[in-house]
């Protein structure tokens, strides 16, 4: 009775990998670095390069945009005794704060519109992504316009009810709010989007479920919509205030930091010690100290999302 002997196995388990597979993996390694290498290069270029350049030029004297001798942490000890930055910082907090308060209720009810509107739903959505759509420049500029108090629309209104002309960046709180306000309605759409991301996000049995439990609106919104939403709000929070902080852009157009200082937030304090006072070392230790609250922001919201993941 003759017995077949079994197949042996070609394969041997830790063997060598033939030549092929050598020549595979170094192909697939250099793919990888053609990848990696553009990458380093543009964020070494864009970010790296100009963090140096700017703490170079904060440790050194500057005559206009001439970097002079080495003065070691005297542009950061000018820059906390200047009787000027507690307002700039003041100023920076009530502006970024108070267009976050804005814009986050805004953006999130806007994403909850769309997010339950099924006809006309490009439509809509493109009216409310409009502001977003234009620069800052644009936004500040029609803003501008449309408040001047000779030939605004604002104050065409104003005067045919009897109240006089919207003078608003001539006082310092109202130019504040204004700002403010045109920042909020600028800005809201980037709240929208990522808002409306997560929303889509969120299974609808759960929403049937507590309608056939007798829950309603509310008890949705609160019971699910915000549970769902909470790593997002971290996430836009944190956005939208390293937004704010360093927005130059809208102030710039409307006010320039004024009046009497009313509107200089600390990147505005950069632009006005940078081209107006030719400051190049000063505007160097304020952008150090801008750099340093994203940072810290950042760390924040890291924080607060890995004890949301636990």
């Amino acid at each position: 009775m003759s017995t077949k002997s079994p197949t042996r196995s070609t394969h041997k388990t830790g063997a060598a990998p033939s030549a092929t597979q050598t020549f595979r993996r170094v192909r697939s390694d250099r793919m990888v670095w053609l990848y990696v290498v553009p990458v380093s290069a543009i964020f070494l270029f864009v970010f790296v390069g100009p963090l140096i350049y700017t703490a170079w030029t904060a440790l050194h004297e500057t005559t206009y945009y001439q970097i002079g001798k080495f003065s070691g942490l005297n542009s950061f000890t000018r820059l906390f005794a200047d009787a000027d930055l507690p307002s700039s910082i003041r100023t920076t907090l009530v502006f970024s704060l108070g267009a976050l308060i804005l814009a986050l209720p805004a953006g999130l009810l806007s994403a909850i519109v769309l997010n339950n509107i099924h006809r006309f739903k490009r439509s809509v959505r493109s009216l409310f992504l409009l502001p977003w759509l234009m620069s800052q420049a644009t936004a500040g500029t029609i803003w501008l316009w449309f408040l001047n108090p000779n030939y605004g629309p604002a104050s065409a209104i104003t005067k045919s009810l009897g109240f006089g002309p919207t003078d608003v960046f001539s006082s310092p709180t109202s130019a504040l709010v204004a700002v403010t306000l045109m920042t909020a309605w600028w800005s809201y759409p980037q709240a929208m989007l990522l808002f409306l991301g997560a929303l889509q996000t969120i299974p609808e049995e759960l929403r049937e479920s507590l309608k056939v439990d007798g829950g309603g609106i509310w008890h949705a919104f609160v019971n699910i919509t915000l549970p769902y939403l909470r790593n997002t709000i971290v996430s836009v929070v944190v956005v939208l205030l390293m937004l704010y902080v360093q927005m130059v852009t809208i102030i710039l157009v409307t006010t320039r930091g004024g009046p009497i200082g009313s509107t200089e937030t600390l990147s505005m304090r950069v632009y006005n010690q940078m081209f107006d006072k030719f400051d190049l070392s000063g505007a160097s230790a304020t952008a150090i100290l801008l750099f340093a609250v994203n940072i810290v922001l950042t760390l924040v919201a890291i924080r607060f999302r890995r004890k949301e993941s636990l």
